[in-house]
């Protein structure tokens, strides 16, 4: 019982914005042997690396300026490129999705002129594993997830590639849509048989079910990740966030009242809401737009791919202790535990 408690209160104080990921971005213009640009903080971040509030709870625009000076250090320490002097000049704040960020301008002199950047981004990672650094440069977005450094070859495109990774990565760090997908795919192996409930005989009936979910829920979430995306339809990330918070709490819910026995019909209908929350991640990356058809490609690929790989490893599992009391543990507290987790990450996103 002693686990299950600490198990809980790791999950309720795990970070309730498990969609929109700590970004900071750097915007760089280059010409010739001179690099011109920007780099942005979040107020929040630079608050946790440096603890410039006052104790209050709220960062104002003196406390930011009197922390000019070590931010500037904390800047230039961290951010690098190979055979330039890098500079940063007058500070801002710019307003972005997630809220108030720190705005500095950064110039550089290198001693040559530039065809490839090579720079080093090492801002963040010590406080939070899961920060990226966007890197902006000539048409180009290059996603930097730890210190080593990248080089960038001015005037190539990005690589889908990397759109692919960030969505398998996307899907893997946010525990809010695993647990999602966990809820709805859980009662899989435990099926209605007329009036009874009773574990399922033929592995083939669970990966169709399975197949069914998963195919309902990629369907709906691409419809609004692409709607989003390119401009159509957009949502406040705080309505968002909280939403999908409230589908894990419905999904893991619905285990435990058998509301709804199409669980697909469920897939799909709360899949929508979580198409916004995968759009935002897009969104902040500040695509050109001739970027945009080939990063939403591959962003969806790699969600789907993560997501597979998710489904493909629980399924197995869940139908070898189907019959045992660890199942039956897993199905009705586990479900139960999920949406007091959900519910309390619901409230931190919307009140908090």
């Amino acid at each position: 019982m002693k686990r299950v408690i600490v198990i809980l209160l790791t999950l309720i104080g795990a970070p309730a914005w498990a969609h929109k990921p700590s970004d900071a971005h750097v915007r760089l213009v280059v010409d010739g042997d001179r690099i011109t640009g920007r780099l942005e903080v979040a107020v929040r971040d630079l608050d946790a690396a440096l603890a410039i509030d006052d104790g209050d709870g709220e960062i104002t625009w003196s406390e930011l300026e009197a922390a000019a000076p070590r931010i500037a250090e904390y800047v230039q320490s961290r951010l690098a490129i190979q055979g330039c002097t890098l500079t940063t000049n007058a500070a801002a704040l710019a307003d972005l999705s997630d809220g108030a960020y720190w705005s500095v301008e950064l110039a550089a002199r290198c001693a040559r002129p530039q065809t490839t950047l090579e720079l080093t981004y090492r801002l963040l990672f010590d406080i939070d594993a899961q920060h990226r650094g966007l890197i902006h440069v000539a048409g180009q977005t290059v996603i930097v997830r730890d210190e080593s450094p990248v080089r960038v070859a001015l005037g190539e495109p990005t690589s889908i590639r990397s759109f692919v990774q960030e969505g398998v990565w996307h899907i893997w760090m946010g525990l809010d849509h695993i647990l999602f997908l966990t809820c709805l795919i859980l009662p899989a192996v435990f099926q209605r048989r007329t009036a009874r409930w009773q574990a399922a005989d033929s592995m083939r009936d669970v990966a169709v079910e399975v197949f069914e979910i998963v195919t309902a829920f990629t369907l709906a979430h691409s419809i609004t990740l692409v709607i989003s995306a390119v401009g159509l339809v957009r949502l406040p990330t705080r309505f968002t966030e909280t939403a999908i918070a409230l589908s894990v709490v419905a999904a893991a819910v619905n285990n435990l009242v058998r509301i709804v026995d199409a669980r697909w019909a469920v897939a799909f209908a709360l899949g929508l809401l979580h198409g916004f929350g995968f759009s935002n991640v897009l969104i902040d990356l500040g695509l050109p737009s001739h970027e945009l058809i080939g990063a939403l490609l591959g962003f969806n690929a790699g969600v789907e791919l993560g997501q597979a790989a998710i489904v493909i490893t629980m399924i197995p599992i869940l139908f070898l202790i189907r019959r045992t009391l660890a199942y039956q543990a897993l199905l009705w507290a586990g479900s139960a535990s999920v949406a007091i987790v959900a519910s309390c990450w619901s409230y931190q996103r919307f009140f908090v």
